[in-house]
């Protein structure tokens, strides 16, 4: 009985002990809250969620600046979990500008930009918006043990005053074997570039980034 007493204690004090080391790790990101938005803007922004990206310039060519937000939980670090398929969603908002200054919310969309931890070990692989003339661009990308890099972009039909999938550019890289000092230290080895005559006609709210297809 002593005996079995004893074995107990041990085991208990050495899971609480484990329990005291565990630590969690948070997810690695590279982009910063932005600061300073404007009150027209900032009212587009949900409790809980903060602005990872904002970008401006004319989307729908009426001479009007607008506006590309790109949000995140503010728990996304610690509460993603791309893995177990449940991944942070960030949504991406196309504001239009207005004659008078201000903005409308025209679209919103949870499946255009990967998550925090979509890039697994490599950290958060979303680098950014880039907008002109009409067209604007999702672009990621990881560097570390691996490199890679995709550019998303979509242009606007003004017929159907919307914007479709334009095109989609995605590299990988691959270190170079050649012995070369002035070489490239990467070179693609996949560089794989789809258009509308490959995927068809993909309007922005039915992208889906997840999904093998896009769409």
């Amino acid at each position: 009985m002593k005996n079995t007493l004893l074995i107990l204690l041990f085991l208990n004090l050495n899971v609480a002990f484990c329990q005291q080391k565990t630590t969690f790790k948070k997810h690695e990101t590279f982009n910063e809250t932005v600061q300073n938005i404007d009150k027209n803007i900032l009212s587009f922004i949900p409790k809980g969620y903060e602005a990872i990206t904002l970008k401006k310039g004319d989307l729908n060519l009426d001479k009007f600046e607008d506006c590309i937000l790109v949000l995140h939980k503010k728990t996304e670090e610690t509460t993603s979990n791309y893995n177990d398929h449940k991944p942070d969603k960030r949504p991406l908002l196309i504001l239009l500008g207005q004659e008078n200054g201000s903005f409308t919310l025209v679209f919103k969309n949870e499946d255009a930009v990967y998550c925090i931890d979509c890039g697994g070990v490599f950290g958060d692989p979303f680098t950014g918006i880039a907008i002109k003339n009409g067209y604007f661009s999702i672009e990621h990308g990881i560097s570390g043990g691996h490199h890679w890099e995709e550019i998303i972009t979509f242009k606007f039909n003004k017929t159907k005053n919307n914007w479709y999938l334009y095109k989609d550019h995605y590299i990988n890289y691959k270190l170079n074997p050649s012995s070369d000092p002035k070489a490239e230290a990467l070179i693609p080895d996949v560089d794989r570039l789809k258009t509308v005559k490959d995927f068809g006609e993909v309007s922005f709210q039915n992208f889906n980034i997840y999904s093998d297809k896009g769409y």
